[in-house]
């Protein structure tokens, strides 16, 4: 059955969930009289468009399977003898909400539903705040012919259209939500409907199948829904394009076009898989980099030898003595020295310290300098599977600011030679001090690091989005603006911001409206009380203070936000500032649970770090909270 007819239905959507269900059914039956045997409807066709808002409590609109939308369709679906795509909000039933497609097929039988899978988060579609992302894509073998379901922002993702055009579907369709903003009619990119419909021809013609968007129409809050619902064949031609009023779009198509383009083109045929390693290189399943309030192994240091570094290098040894012993008896600590001589020198320190050195583990290599947090691994875990990896970045000494440390990029690999775990390498520049995550799906950075053009020049926002999600298992990237001063990272999030716990976060706040800090500060401050996790729950976001001017005119990068958080102690920098007090009295209260200590990093911070950059914790197995 080559030939159908398949409809079209957008309409204008109003506040009642039932007058749409109830005028959605209505066009429906009147494409079912026009001959349509395939009828999709148009994205959340029963509720207004309540992404544009970030902020409202939308579970009003959400609706189970089954429910008011699945019952009435399915219902329709096996009286008419027809197959209906039906898109709603869904509240899966562990409560977890999901924008969704429902595949009715013509004997009325729900078929397994299609979710999402790419969830915008942008000014007036703020979908990550109330959708979770699906995990994969769906072909279905209805009665009138194999079609898929892909979802508005889906379209505009190339591979989720070759995923399904591979699993044999013979059209794609796109319910979708897409308008023009209030006072952006003419957007500086171009014109957001030709867009629209072009990359979704292109689908058509790349995959040699069929296409049918349907789109929503008026006016909603600040966005004019264009409409322009269309059917495209397999080479891109539009068979029929409706307007931007409420329209019954019905359209035969002749899908055995598909397999005569496609033969004809070879698109399919002479495509090199083997060649496209960089579109599937990623964590295998399971894995993701825990919290650092998780449960560790150890600790990993490398001993401080540079004087160019630290002019008093006696404080700073002192300092990492401190250190090492605060850490005795909350986890092992793996220490990096230079030459056998060092360890022997750096064990008398350590024992003079008090320090049982048969809990430190030594290890002999060269290492340039000592901020292990931004040239070691990145340690993730599948807790399921028993498994510890590292995630191995490029080290390229913070955009090339200091050649003679860029050595250190090796380092994990040095590592791995005695641990031999599954290593994984994105090819990209990072440091671990630029990502801060709450080992539930969010991560915390910065714009002015993460898109420096000294980093990563030829990767976008949204490509260096896609790394961290996938080599660190998140789904959220929460994006801060700018540094602190003195800072030579370029904007380190380790010295702004920290998860605490899931949903909550000490950020770095400047008192003194007068100092440098004060404007960057603020606003990175506002940024996070805004933002929700990657669930949709606001984070709770607590003001930390910083320790003013130290370094006088040559600003030091001092922040109190720089602790590290071990299984029984958080060690945290104080600089001689009468508000260490109040940073230690304030990380108290966010971890009862551990004995909080103050390190004067006075001296280290003149290298332009402190504890947290020079250390990097090794999760353990064990699930933590």
């Amino acid at each position: 059955m080559s030939k159908q007819k398949i409809g079209l239905i957008q309409i204008a959507v109003g506040d009642d969930p039932d007058r749409n269900l109830a005028h959605a059914l209505d066009m429906t039956r009147a494409a079912i009289r026009g001959g349509a045997r395939i009828i999709c409807l148009q994205e959340l066709f029963r509720t207004p468009y309540f992404p544009q808002y970030d902020d409202r409590d939308a579970s009003a609109y959400a609706e189970t399977i089954p429910g008011p939308v699945t019952r009435a369709f399915s219902a329709l679906a096996r009286e008419e003898g027809v197959v209906i795509i039906a898109p709603i909000y869904e509240r899966a039933a562990d409560g977890k909400h999901y924008n969704t497609a429902v595949v009715i097929d013509a004997d009325g039988r729900m078929l397994p539903t299609y979710r999402k899978v790419h969830i915008p988060f942008d000014p007036l579609f703020y979908e990550k705040t109330y959708f979770r992302p699906g995990d994969g894509y769906r072909v279905y073998n209805t009665r009138y012919g194999r079609i898929a379901v892909l979802i508005c922002y889906d379209q505009w993702f190339p591979e989720a259209a070759r995923a399904v055009a591979l699993r044999g579907a013979e059209i794609i369709f796109y319910p979708t939500a897409l308008g023009r903003i209030a006072g952006e009619e003419e957007p500086p990119e171009g014109d957001w409907r030709d867009a629209w419909e072009t990359v979704q021809r292109g689908h058509a013609i790349a995959n040699s199948v069929h296409v049918a968007a349907v789109n929503r129409v008026g006016t909603e809050g600040d966005i004019r829904f264009f409409g322009s619902s269309f059917v495209s064949d397999a080479f891109g031609n539009v068979l029929a394009r409706a307007g931007e009023g409420e329209e019954i779009l019905v359209v035969a198509v002749d899908l055995s076009m598909n397999e005569f383009v496609r033969e004809g083109w070879g698109f399919f045929r002479n495509r090199r898989p083997e060649t496209y390693e960089l579109l599937t290189r990623r964590l295998p399943a399971g894995y993701h980099m825990p919290a650092e309030w998780e449960p560790h192994d150890a600790a990993w240091l490398s001993w401080p030898h540079d004087r160019e570094t630290f002019p008093d290098l006696a404080a700073v040894e002192g300092a990492y003595a401190r250190i090492i012993a605060a850490l005795q008896g909350s986890e092992r600590v793996n220490l990096l020295v230079v030459s056998e001589r060092m360890r022997t020198r750096v064990r008398a320190i350590l024992e003079e310290e008090g320090v049982d050195t048969e809990d430190v583990s030594f290890y002999v290599t060269n290492y340039a300098d000592v901020w292990f947090r931004d040239y070691g691994p990145t340690f993730v875990v599948n807790r399921e599977a028993g498994s510890l990896a590292m995630v191995h970045w490029i080290f390229n000494a913070w955009g090339g600011k200091y050649p003679e440390l860029a050595e250190d990029t090796r380092i994990p690999l040095v590592m791995n030679c005695c641990m031999g775990l599954p290593i994984f390498t994105p090819g990209i520049v990072l440091e671990g001090g630029s990502i801060e995550v709450n080992g539930q799906g969010t991560v915390i950075t910065t714009e002015a690091c993460l898109l420096n053009p000294n980093r990563n020049p030829g990767l976008s926002r949204e490509a260096i989005e896609a790394y961290l999600e996938v080599y660190l298992g998140v789904s959220r990237v929460i994006w801060l603006k700018q540094g602190i001063a003195g800072d030579d990272t370029d904007g380190h999030i380790d010295d702004i911001a920290r998860f605490v716990n899931p949903r909550t976060v000490l950020c770095a706040l400047e008192e003194n409206e007068d100092d440098v800090n004060y404007a960057a500060l603020k606003e990175n401050y506002e940024i996070l009380k805004r933002s929700t996790d990657q669930d949709g729950n606001t984070l709770t976001v607590i003001p930390l203070p910083m320790p003013g001017a130290v370094g006088g005119e040559d600003r030091l990068p001092a922040s109190y936000a720089n602790f590290y958080i071990g299984n029984s102690v958080v060690l945290v920098p104080v600089f001689g500032h009468p508000n260490d007090g109040v940073a230690l009295a304030r990380i108290r209260q966010a971890f009862p649970d551990r004995e909080v200590i103050g390190i004067d990093c006075t001296a280290m911070v003149e290298g332009f770090g402190a504890i947290h950059c020079i250390s990097q914790q090794q999760p353990s197995m064990e699930r933590g909270g």
